[in-house]
This record gives C-alpha cells, sequence and structure tokens, in this order.
C-alpha cells in the first residue's frame, strides 16, 4: 500500500496498520510521532490516527511521486527522484596512461569512447579502484581465471552510484559481472541487487576459502542488528563461509585489507 492510501484512511477516520504506514515515510517522522500523531488502538496493529492539518498537507506532499529531480526539489526532498544523467570512471584496455575514462550516463543511452569487454569488475573502494592492477591480480587469485586489462574493464561503483537505474542499465553490455564489495551489511545490500536486476551472471568476489584471511575481519559494526543483517543476508545468498567468518569474529571486512594481502605475495 502507498502513502495515499493510508492519508485516505486517515480523512476517513478509518484504523490503520500504524507501523507499516511510519515505514513509508522518512525518518524524521518516526523520531516525532509522538508530537505529530494522536494514536487510538481500535484492534490489534490497527490505529486510529489523527493529525493536524499542517501535518496531513505535509503528507500529500509525500504521496505526490515526482517525475524528474526538479520536481522532487520543488516538493521540498530532491532524493525522492534519481538524477536524470550520470557518469562512470571506467580503466579499460585502451587508455594511454593512469588516467580512467568517463562514461556519460543518460535515462534511455550512454556514451563511452571504447569497445567493452565481455566481463565488467565493480569496484566499491576508490583505493582499490585506483590500485587497478592489484584488483585484476586478486580476482585471477579468487575466480582462478585470468583476468586483466585484455579480457575485463573496470569501473568505480561505490554506494548507490552502483546500484542506480542508470548504472545497471549500461552494466547490461557485459556477459559476467564480477563484484568486488565490502565485506559487510552494504557490500552485500549492493550485490543483492545487482544479482537481482541482472541476473546469474552476477558474482561476488571473495575468496575459495576464508581460513587465510580471518585476520582481515577488522571493522566493527555499529550496531547488532547491523551484524546480525550481515550474517543473515550471507546465509541467504549462500555464502556460508562468510557468514561464519562474520559470525565467528562480530567484524567486517573491507575489501582495503585485500591490498595489503594481495601486494605481499
Amino acid at each position: 500500500m502507498n502513502i495515499q492510501h493510508y492519508i485516505n484512511q486517515i480523512k476517513n477516520e478509518k484504523p490503520i496498520n500504524f507501523s507499516r504506514f511510519l515505514n513509508l515515510l522518512p525518518d524524521s517522522y518516526t523520531k516525532q510521532k509522538r508530537r505529530l500523531f494522536d494514536l487510538t488502538l481500535q484492534a490489534p496493529q490497527k490505529w486510529l490516527v489523527r493529525c493536524s492539518p499542517d501535518v496531513l498537507q505535509a503528507l500529500e506532499a509525500l504521496a505526490v511521486q515526482p517525475t524528474n529531480r526538479l520536481q522532487a526539489t520543488e516538493l521540498g526532498d530532491s532524493h525522492r527522484c534519481a538524477v536524470s544523467s550520470g557518469f562512470l570512471l571506467v580503466y579499460h584496455q585502451a587508455l594511454t596512461d593512469s588516467r580512467p575514462d568517463v562514461v556519460y550516463l543518460e535515462q534511455d543511452s550512454y556514451l563511452q569512447n571504447f569497445q567493452a569487454k565481455k566481463r565488467l569488475l565493480i569496484v566499491e573502494n576508490e583505493e582499490n579502484f585506483f590500485l587497478a592492477e592489484l584488483m585484476l591480480k586478486l580476482a585471477t587469485k579468487f575466480t582462478q581465471q585470468q583476468i586483466n586489462l585484455s579480457n575485463t574493464d573496470i569501473v568505480l561503483g561505490s554506494g548507490t552510484r552502483a546500484t542506480s537505474k542508470l548504472a545497471r542499465s549500461w552494466y547490461q553490455q557485459y556477459e559476467h559481472i564480477l563484484c568486488a564489495f565490502d565485506y559487510d551489511t552494504a557490500g552485500l545490500k549492493m550485490y543483492r541487487t545487482l544479482k537481482a536486476n541482472l541476473g546469474e551472471h552476477v558474482q561476488f568476489l571473495q575468496p575459495q576459502s576464508y581460513n587465510g584471511y580471518q585476520h582481515c575481519f577488522k571493522m566493527m559494526p555499529k550496531t547488532q542488528p547491523q551484524l546480525m543483517e550481515c550474517i543473515n543476508l550471507a546465509e541467504q545468498l549462500g555464502f556460508m563461509a562468510l557468514a561464519e567468518t562474520v559470525q565467528k569474529h562480530k567484524k567486517f571486512m573491507e575489501q582495503e585489507m585485500l591490498l595489503l594481502e594481495i601486494d605481499n605475495e
């Protein structure tokens, strides 16, 4: 159900599942729920909700689905709509120096001045991306395939940029996609999003065994729920060895740790 459905129920003085309604709203509403809403329990999980006309007007604005970034800004939150264009930094075989190339992205097209290889390596962290040769060496070790710029392009894909609709559209030209993400909750979520949208040819880059990488798990999770979410995600994705390692150490691994390992070999 969308926000407008719940607004209509509130206007008609009909009870709603208030928890589900809150999940559709920005965090600011959750933090101020006692001030913004007057609740009367009608039945299990069913609340009669009252609020001021000003709050109701703000909710109506939230319910409007903007069609572009400018309209979203006018409604008070530019982040409610993705940007209409973007860019990606890419290393490929045709480069003549250490500077990455730029791919320009639009909603239904992209501009690039190189012929894509069959494989793409998406690297989450900038340090790893700019040490592209080491990442290719790492990918070769983990996949037990020969991976280099003659058969693989490398793109910097961090945060929401890596999983954006614009980027996913560009990724579709590749037959094989390797995801070099952090070994944490955020990294697994990024991988899950790409896997769900792009299919079985998307692979999470990880070692054949974590036995030689136990000492690399050093990053403390911010909260206990974040730790448990990572373990559950790893299990759902079939990464049982990763789930067991995170469970054992109660820590995550940043992909920069792998640079230290591969550089010392």
